[in-house]
């Protein structure tokens, strides 16, 4: 099964870039104090310029939550949708922002920290909860319309409601069924009212009269 979707929770991300090792040398092309003297100029000349990034906003979140000014960048810039990333690919964000020579080390944080590809996953996700009432508004629409074209919300909306049960599912919950003895009476309960005729029945003759 799936998990749902999470929201982007900023009081757990800010506890994320504790202990995120991240190794801003370039091993064989700088020496250290040349990779933090770069990386300096870069973080000021990137946070000064005139005219900023769409998600420059997300990146002072980020910072303020404590992440390191590079991974900050590359996160806001990665959670973006493709066609509004600008720069428009990760070798220029790597060479033009981060003051890298190229987007290798990019590669070796994500690499060694999978909280950065997390991050970027519940930020992507985030404009979702931002419509949540809309997207509800728009299903109910479509669940309480009588044509039959929208019968597929109405399974939808009922399912979510508990009150329909595919019967794919039903099948499923059955299979996995491995050992009945470690289930709680209350969850033996719940299978045998999925697998109910009567419920069954009704919810058939839901399916054939949206047909």
């Amino acid at each position: 099964m799936k998990r749902p979707i999470q929201k982007p929770d900023w009081a757990e991300l800010q506890q994320r870039p504790l202990g995120l090792d991240i190794d801003e040398v370039e091993p064989g092309i700088i020496t250290p104090d040349e990779a933090r003297m770069r990386s300096e100029a870069a973080r000021k000349l990137f946070d000064d310029v005139e005219h900023k990034p769409d998600w420059f906003a997300r990146y002072a979140e980020l910072r303020a939550a404590g992440w390191n000014w590079r991974v900050a960048a590359y996160i806001a810039w990665a959670s973006c949708p493709r066609r509004d990333r600008i720069p428009a690919s990760q070798e220029l964000l790597a060479t033009q922002v981060l003051g890298l020579t190229s987007d290798r080390q990019i590669w070796t944080w994500r690499t060694k920290n999978p909280a950065i590809d997390e991050t970027i996953g519940l930020l992507q996700a985030a404009p979702l909860f931002e419509h949540r009432a809309d997207i509800l508004r728009a299903l109910i629409d479509s669940a309480t319309n009588a044509d039959y074209k929208h019968h597929q919300d109405r399974k939808i909306a009922l399912e979510m409601l508990g009150d329909y049960v595919p019967r794919i599912k039903v099948d499923s919950d059955r299979k996995n069924l491995d050992d009945l003895d470690q289930l709680s009476e209350a969850e033996l309960r719940e299978i045998a009212a999925r697998g109910n005729p009567v419920e069954n029945s009704t919810n058939e003759a839901a399916d054939a009269g949206d047909e």
